[in-house]
């Protein structure tokens, strides 16, 4: 299940997965890095395909708040 990044210190750790979408996308990432406010994340997956491209954005909790990023919730 997918839900809205609202807080990001207690949804957000190393290898979570997060998704970016808009009309034109579907962007899946791992979170690979953290440190304090900069989620350092590595594109897996775009429109259910593997990701060709070595994407690797740095963006804050406030920039994936602003992006409408949404996490992986398990279980």
């Amino acid at each position: 299940m997918w839900t809205p990044i609202s807080d990001c210190g207690k949804q957000l750790t190393v290898h979570s997965r997060i998704m970016e979408k808009n009309d034109a996308f579907i962007k899946l990432y791992e979170i690979v890095e953290v440190e304090f406010d900069q989620y350092k994340l590595k594109l897996i997956e775009k429109n259910n395909f593997p990701a060709t491209e070595k994407a690797r954005p740095v963006l804050s909790c406030s920039q994936l708040k602003k992006y409408a990023f949404e996490v992986e919730q398990k279980g």
